[in-house]
């Protein structure tokens, strides 16, 4: 016969069969039978309505005054552009009064203050 070699003695014995333990299969298939999902309670539901309608309700009216305020900007730019033509055009008049009646340049005096009037 052969004599056996201690590493060979060694390999056999990790890998002899060994019988799991009583209950062993039961435990792994409860672990990997899927779970039940939790329920949540029902007033959970409500509450996350209430949230998106206020949260939808709030983003709703901040738009809304969001536009209304583009709106007025508009509004006040449409007049500050019909204001500074309306200037623009009595200024050439006036100038043109005056270069019609010969005068070319004003002479301008500072006023300190208005109580002076």
């Amino acid at each position: 016969m052969n004599p056996v070699d201690p590493f060979e003695q060694q390999l056999r014995e990790a890998f002899r069969r060994v019988e799991p333990p009583p209950g062993l299969e039961r435990k792994i298939l409860l672990r990997i039978q899927p779970r039940q999902p939790r329920r949540l309670p029902s007033w959970f539901a409500v509450a996350a309505s209430l949230v998106l309608v206020v949260g939808g309700s709030l983003g709703v009216m901040r738009w809304q005054e969001h536009q209304q305020r583009q709106r007025e900007a508009e509004r006040v730019r449409q007049q500050l552009a019909l204001t500074l033509e309306i200037t623009s055009r009595t200024l050439a008049k006036a100038d043109q009064r005056l270069k019609s009646i010969g005068v070319e340049r004003i002479r301008l005096q500072e006023v300190s203050s208005w109580q002076e009037y």
